[in-house]
């Protein structure tokens, strides 16, 4: 079983290839130490990215144009030194580059118009893991896992939706499924994101056997179906990043009745990801940490990493006030476990709009 560390921070990195010197201030023992100085034992850096750019010397892949070094080797190399796990992060379903060069890869909706951004605007294009572009995810896994001493894999925005495109059209009906039919659809694109996290899974764990494996963007009511997929489960749960304060506790209960380890992943930015230009309070981030552990789970603290390659000294000064507190109080919390008091009964089967409706109505919303 993976046991996590109570003070981790989840890192990205989604760098447009039109930004120049890219990681060009990155000094590799800074980078660890500022870790370190905060009491942080583990980070998840970036192997790729939303914009579909890898961050290291790729076959597979696409290497950031501006980048001249390999960036997640000096990471990993750097942070293990210091005793600092590493798991690695790899954009799934959103790779810009992907969808401009594949169109044919594309998520088709009812419409027949592709999911996601559309020409001239900005956002992400979305992915359709029916279509080879699984091939290209699975060998992008399978690229870093055996040339990088990584301790983990966090997969990102494991999500497919209903899609009609031509080939899922076709393999639904090849199943006996009705592509005009909602829930076969549904059913359908189950299906697909399964049999991709059965897959990339049997890859990490040929080559890092004890590395943690986790597919962001899949929880909901339910979720226990697919928990053969995950070594432990993470609540992505910016309270001001539109979440909301009663987002996090909810499934922490519901969680920890599945997976023994799991954590609360809030983040330094005072509303959601990517606000590069505010901090959090101490007292806020000190009391989203503070209820994570308070719940059975561990902690995890959102960042970016700037372009050029430098952490922040205030944000890590913020992060270590608060984790050094965390680290007084591990000995009380390793181990701990829930007490039920009362239970809530639902139909996993339901619609996630159905659901929420069900949970608004149970809790007295």
């Amino acid at each position: 079983m993976v046991v996590l560390p109570f003070r981790q921070i989840h890192l990205d990195f989604h760098t447009s290839p039109l930004i120049p010197d890219v990681a060009a201030d990155f000094d590799p023992e800074d980078f660890a130490q500022t870790l370190k100085d905060a009491f942080v034992n583990s980070v998840t850096v970036f192997a790729k990215c939303h914009h579909g750019m890898s961050y290291y010397d790729t076959k597979v892949g696409i290497k950031h144009p501006a980048l001249k070094r390999d960036l997640l080797g000096e990471m990993v190399e750097a942070c293990h030194r210091h005793g600092i796990r590493v798991p690695v992060y790899i954009s799934v379903v959103w790779d810009n580059w992907a969808a401009e060069h594949h169109p044919e890869w594309r998520q088709v909706n009812r419409e027949g118009k592709f999911v996601g951004a559309e020409p001239f605007q900005a956002g992400w294009k979305w992915l359709c893991l029916n279509t080879d572009y699984a091939d290209y995810v699975a060998a992008q896994t399978e690229e870093v896992v055996r040339n990088y001493e990584v301790d983990g894999v966090f997969f990102d925005i494991v999500m497919q939706w209903e899609c009609y495109c031509e080939k899922c059209r076709r393999d639904m009906m090849s199943q006996g499924l009705n592509p005009e039919n909602p829930e076969h659809a549904r059913q359908f694109a189950r299906q697909v994101c399964e049999r991709f996290m059965g897959r990339v899974n049997e890859i990490v764990k040929r080559y890092r056997p004890q590395a943690s494996i986790y597919h962001n963007s899949r929880l909901r009511i339910g979720t226990s179906r697919e928990a053969q997929f995950y070594t432990h489960q993470e609540i992505e749960s910016l309270p001001t990043g539109g979440w909301g304060y009663l987002h996090f506790p909810f499934f922490a209960r519901y969680v920890r009745t599945v997976w023994k380890e799991f954590l609360g992943m809030t983040a330094r930015f005072h509303r959601s990801w990517a606000d590069f230009g505010t901090l959090k309070t101490e007292a806020a981030l000190s009391y989203e940490c503070f209820h994570a552990i308070a719940l059975g789970g561990k902690c995890s603290i959102g960042d970016q990493l700037h372009p050029r390659g430098k952490l922040d000294k205030a944000v890590y000064e913020l992060i270590g006030k608060v984790y050094r507190r965390i680290a007084e109080l591990e000995e009380w919390c390793e181990g701990a476990e829930g007490v039920a008091e009362i239970a809530i009964l639902t139909n996993a089967d339901m619609e996630d709009g159905r659901m929420a409706k069900a949970m608004k109505v149970q809790l007295g919303c």
